[in-house]
């Protein structure tokens, strides 16, 4: 998947609150293996047609008309009135990302960052049948697509701060937050979305991105 690695120095467009929730939109994208093409350094109205681009091909509809007033080269100062509606529109887009799992774009991202058999683990399936739901040839059941997106909007909150590897050993390292246990010890053997402990999990993640998660 592509990386999201904003160069500091660079400016973010519009407000910064609109750059907050461009590059988280960002970096969901791309942890769903929605967004295409190179590393992100620098939010810009190039980078932010492409995501359209990505987004309308996945089915993620209202993003053209949302970020129209950021995809100028040279953008104008926005309105107070103009500058809101954006904001809006960019939670909503966040929003039908968190809700919209797409196994065939999240399968190869999360293989990447995890590698087969820890996924596959992770999933509570065998490695041979993850391979089959990679390769399309079964169909990804309604619970594993469901596991496999919420490992991808956590994978979206950790990337700005860690790399993979650095993401998986996150997993595994006892938090004050969840009274000294690890992640993955909160979530336990056969773990839903759903659970008060992906919950948990979801609300650290998002705290330590500056996100809100928006449905855990």
């Amino acid at each position: 998947m592509p990386e999201v690695r904003i160069d500091p120095q660079s400016p973010l467009p519009a407000t910064a609150a609109i750059g907050g929730k461009l590059v988280g939109l960002l970096a969901r994208s791309a942890a769903m293996g929605v967004l295409t093409g190179p590393t992100v350094i620098r939010v810009d109205a190039p980078v932010i047609r492409r995501l359209v681009k990505d987004l309308q091909r996945h089915g993620i509809g209202g993003a053209a008309a949302a970020l129209s007033p950021l995809m100028q080269v040279e953008t104008k100062p926005l309105d107070a009135a103009t500058a809101r509606a954006v904001e809006h529109q960019l939670d909503r887009l966040a929003e039908a990302l968190e809700g919209s799992a797409a196994p065939s774009a999240e399968w190869p991202a999360m293989r990447n960052v995890f590698g087969d058999d820890p996924l596959a683990a992770w999933l509570d399936i065998s490695p041979s049948s993850l391979r089959r739901y990679a390769g399309a040839e079964r169909e990804t059941p309604q619970a594993t697509a469901d596991r496999l997106h919420w490992l991808a909007m956590v994978v979206a909150d950790l990337a700005g701060a860690y790399n993979d590897y650095g993401i998986r050993r996150w997993f595994d390292r006892p938090r004050a937050q969840l009274d000294g246990r690890s992640p993955r010890q909160l979530l336990g053997a056969r773990w839903s979305p759903d659970d008060a402990a992906a919950g948990q999990v979801r609300q650290l993640t998002g705290r330590l991105s500056g996100a809100q998660p928006l449905a855990v």
